[in-house]
């Protein structure tokens, strides 16, 4: 015995000198008491079960409203104004650079809610910076492919779009034929100034 306590090799727990002990291993939850007959049990009210850490991630609330975002074109020109300055800045910060003034064909062939991807139907007729970058943003995005594990579905001979370098008005979905200028910039070749 340990002072007012001794270990029960039975139930192999150190057990209070006390009427009552609680039993561990295959009954728990159920303590066994002294008196009130051989092996007399009763139920105890047993602990909560563990909380699984994804119950207890709190769900992030997306930003942008959804069915309460006000279109583009209903805006006030002061918000505008913002936009444009803030994709103006983006441009800027990115290196994006024109590639000409003259328009090229295309088809958008994914289409994302801030972007996509448009294939020129005459990539050869793009100005030859731009066909350099596409090769390079091609390759780039296939070895991410291959290093994050996932498949490759970048399709080649693609430029980059983006919903704010579409024109006012017009929207742009998968399979659509539209018309574009091309830049470049530190992440590859993009469209710009699109519409149908």
């Amino acid at each position: 015995t340990w002072g007012s306590r001794h270990f029960d090799s039975r139930f192999k727990v150190l057990r209070p000198a006390a009427h009552e002990f609680a039993i561990m291993g295959p009954k728990i939850g159920v303590k066994k008491e002294r008196g009130g007959g051989k092996g007399a049990v009763r139920p105890v009210a047993k602990a909560a079960p563990p909380v699984q850490k994804s119950a207890m991630k709190k769900k992030k609330k997306r930003s942008g409203g959804g069915a309460n975002r006000t279109p583009y074109s209903e805006l006030s020109e002061e918000k505008k104004a913002k936009i444009r300055a803030r994709h103006e800045a983006r441009a800027i910060k990115e290196g994006r650079v024109d590639a000409g003034t003259a328009f090229f064909s295309g088809t958008v062939v994914a289409r994302g809610r801030q972007h996509g991807w448009i294939k020129p139907l005459q990539p050869l007729k793009l100005p030859r910076a731009v066909q350099t970058k596409m090769k390079e943003m091609t390759a780039e995005k296939k070895a991410k492919a291959l290093e994050n594990g996932s498949p490759d579905n970048f399709e080649d001979g693609v430029v980059y779009m983006r919903a704010s370098d579409v024109a006012e008005g017009v929207k742009v979905d998968t399979g659509d034929t539209v018309q574009f200028r091309v830049y470049t910039d530190a992440h590859g070749a993009g469209a710009v100034d699109i519409f149908k």
